[in-house]
C-alpha cells in the first residue's frame, strides 16, 4: 500500500506512516504517507491511504471541506501548483501520531 515514485530520494528518503485525528473529539480520521522533513501542512490525496470519503475530484469547487463528524473543520480544499488536489491543514485542529518509519 505505500506508495513510492522515482522523486522519494529528493524529498529526503524518508516515509513516514501518520495517523491523522480530530484534536477536539480525538477520533482518528485517515492515515496519510508523508514524505520528507518538515511539518505536515497539507495532505496530498493520492497520499492518504485509508479514506473512505476520497474520490476523483476533476474541480476545486467540487471537494468539500476537511471535517471531523464532531463538526470540527480540519482542512480546506486546495490545488497545488504543480496540478495536484489536497486539503490544507489548519494548525491546532489535528493531532498526528508517527506510525511507521519506511527507508
Amino acid at each position: 500500500m505505500i506508495k513510492k515514485d522515482k522523486y522519494l530520494s529528493d524529498r529526503g528518503g524518508i516515509a513516514k506512516i501518520i495517523d491523522v485525528s480530530c484534536m477536539i473529539c480525538r477520533k482518528k480520521l485517515f492515515t496519510y504517507q508523508k514524505d520528507g522533513p518538515g511539518w505536515l501542512k497539507r495532505c496530498y490525496l493520492n497520499r492518504i491511504l485509508d479514506f473512505h470519503k476520497i474520490s476523483n475530484f476533476n474541480d476545486l469547487k467540487s471537494m468539500p471541506n476537511l471535517t471531523c463528524s464532531c463538526g470540527e473543520i480540519i482542512g480546506t480544499p486546495m490545488k497545488h501548483k504543480d496540478g495536484r488536489f489536497a486539503f490544507r491543514l489548519i494548525r491546532g485542529k489535528f493531532k498526528r501520531t508517527i506510525n511507521k518509519k519506511l527507508k
